[in-house]
């Protein structure tokens, strides 16, 4: 009996260590698609998905979007839509607005894979 509440202890300890390991990845990877935008950009981009500024995201902006890729610039959109109070009501709003948004960057710098519908 006492084998199976020291094995149990193993496994929660294991399964706990991959949680924090895979939070730390799932930050880290996060962190690089952040700066690989950088401030500006990023100021632009989100406000014109949760905030719908009247200035559209400028060439700029878009060409720093089409290198970041659709798969960080979905995991920024989830992360945030995720995490911050208040973002998440909104979802059906703003998860439109960043389809729009990375369809018509994808179109301004040429790239290639399929837009979202």
């Amino acid at each position: 009996m006492a084998w199976l509440n020291s094995f149990s202890v193993v496994v929660a300890a294991a399964m706990l260590l991959a949680f924090v390991v895979a939070a730390e990845q799932d930050f880290n990877s996060l962190m690089l698609c952040s700066n690989k935008l950088g401030p500006d950009c990023g100021q632009e981009i989100f406000s014109d998905i949760f905030w719908k500024n009247s200035k559209p995201v400028s060439d700029y902006c878009c060409h720093s979007l089409a290198r970041l890729g659709l798969t960080c610039h979905n995991r920024l959109f989830d992360n945030i839509v995720n995490t911050q109070h208040g973002y998440k009501s909104n979802e059906t709003i703003t998860r439109p607005r960043s389809v729009q948004i990375w369809n018509k960057c994808a179109l301004v710098a040429g790239v290639v894979a399929p837009a979202l519908k």
